[in-house]
């Protein structure tokens, strides 16, 4: 199967082609085919939403690969690329497929493009991050934007842990709240022995020193990290952070 790179920006092209190509009902199937449901199940998601189908699909699809689920945006992408009748209401008038745009998706197929400083990508690639992580800080750490690389991560890594707990709370106190002892939204073990709780209330602090220490500072102050084994070894203890959330106990 053909291969899109999924940065934001193909994202949006991919967002903006769907849109314009079939109806709320029907695109909201082929999310749900691809294996991905909308936190709203009802039949018109997006409008619930109070958003344009371009914005909800747009959103969603930056949910999808935060979660490193890039097998969904993959089918997602076959279907469009072949106008799968079932998703696509190619014979009526409303709903066609934008010329340009669509032959733009095509050609971003296969194609990857090299980063400025051509030496990032191997070296990013070498630590066999998380998917989480490849989605969120790749594209910024081949371009040079080191800090910005650790900050999107760190807000990918925060969204990830409100999912899964179904808090609204952020950051620091988001964690605390997610992994305490005493009532925990999340558990990285059975929390047999003393052991493992030690495990749990040492990776609880842990996340919250990620939130308030990494995320905080790159998040609030204009800082200029040029050291990229520095920020690759930021990007190594988020990307552990995202395979633990993966490893959760019910």
């Amino acid at each position: 199967m053909k291969k899109l790179e999924y940065s934001k920006e193909n994202l949006r092209l991919l967002a903006f082609i769907i849109s314009k190509a079939t109806s709320g009902s029907q695109f909201t199937k082929l999310l749900k085919d691809s294996g991905w449901t909308p936190e709203c199940t009802a039949s018109e998601e997006w409008q619930l939403a109070k958003k344009s189908k371009e914005e909800y699909l747009f959103d969603e699809f930056v949910k999808i690969g935060e979660q490193g689920r890039f097998d969904i945006l993959d089918y997602v992408t076959e279907k469009t690329i072949k106008k799968d009748a079932i998703y696509f209401k190619i014979s009526e008038k409303e709903y066609k497929f934008p010329r340009q745009p669509f032959a733009n998706l095509k050609k971003k197929l296969h194609i990857v493009k090299a980063p400025r400083r051509t030496t990032n990508i191997p070296m990013f690639n070498e630590r066999k991050f998380h998917k989480s992580v490849v989605f969120s800080a790749k594209k910024l750490f081949g371009d040079g934007h080191y800090s910005q690389s650790i900050f999107e991560a760190c807000k990918s890594l925060n969204k990830r842990v409100q999912k899964l707990s179904g808090l609204e709370k952020d950051g620091k106190s988001l964690m605390g709240k997610v992994f305490n002892l005493s009532n925990p939204k999340i558990k990285l073990n059975k929390l047999r022995n003393l052991s493992d709780k030690d495990e749990q209330e040492g990776f609880m602090h842990i996340f919250m020193g990620v939130m308030q220490g990494i995320r905080n500072p790159k998040g609030h102050e204009l800082i200029n990290l040029r050291d990229k084994h520095k920020a690759l070894e930021y990007l190594s203890v988020l990307s552990l952070l995202f395979r633990r959330l993966d490893n959760t106990c019910k």
